[in-house]
């Protein structure tokens, strides 16, 4: 009897620890269940993260092509609004490089926009309003002495000397019209009308004074017309 209670008091230990060993498998097979569902969320949520960043680099690019595209147009404003400037002088040192900014828009607009019809009309404006400043400070840049004949001590300095003490000042820019007289009919009209106001220039000059020469001649020699030649 005595052993029989020994024995039933040892069985119900035994019970009571595969009590305890079911329980903590229960509890592990939870924690497992558990592991796998967070597990399974982490992947996921490592994976959208992935995905984010990908959308955010592509994002960015995009972002980054856009304002490269936009800068051509944000040009024009910053280009219309100098133009407009009535500081600018097409004799200062940001003029030339401004054109050539100007080139490289309208290059890009032609070669990468469609319908840019509308957008090449606005830069013809502007390169119109260009050329107007050109052929201004050409015009006014040029020895003009109105109809007045120059004496023979003077002669020689009003006809040649300031025509060429300021052939540098507009050589440089009439350069600039000449590279682009034949990418845009603009120049060339602009670089037609410098060539003429050269020459009308010139003929205000000169003209006075040749025809006060050949009168002087002839009538100094209107018996003798062998001596004019």
């Amino acid at each position: 009897r005595q052993m029989r209670d020994y024995l039933s008091g040892f069985q119900e230990q035994c019970d009571a620890i595969l009590n305890d060993v079911n329980s903590a498998l229960q509890h592990l097979e939870s924690l497992q269940k558990q592991y796998l569902f967070v597990s399974t969320k982490t992947g996921t949520l490592h994976e959208a993260c992935e995905q984010l960043l990908k959308e955010q680099s592509e994002l960015v690019d995009l972002a980054e092509n856009i304002q490269q595209k936009l800068s051509y147009f944000n040009e024009l404003e910053n280009i219309n609004t100098k133009l407009n400037s009535p500081t600018l002088s097409v004799n200062s040192e940001g003029f030339i490089p401004m054109l050539a900014k100007l080139d490289d828009c309208i290059a890009y607009i032609s070669s990468h926009v469609s319908n840019s019809a509308l957008i090449l009309v606005k830069w013809s404006k502007l390169c119109v309003h260009t050329f107007l400043m050109f052929f201004s400070y050409k015009k006014f840049s040029l020895p003009n002495t109105g109809r007045t004949v120059p004496n023979s001590d003077n002669a020689f300095t009003l006809f040649y000397v300031k025509f060429r003490a300021a052939a540098p000042k507009v050589r440089t820019l009439i350069e600039q019209v000449e590279q682009r007289s034949e990418k845009m009919p603009e120049y060339q009209q602009v670089l037609n009308e410098i060539h003429q106001c050269y020459l009308d220039q010139r003929e205000l000059l000169l003209g006075p004074s040749i025809a006060s020469t050949v009168t002087e001649l002839t009538s100094q020699n209107n018996r003798d017309h062998c001596a004019l030649v």
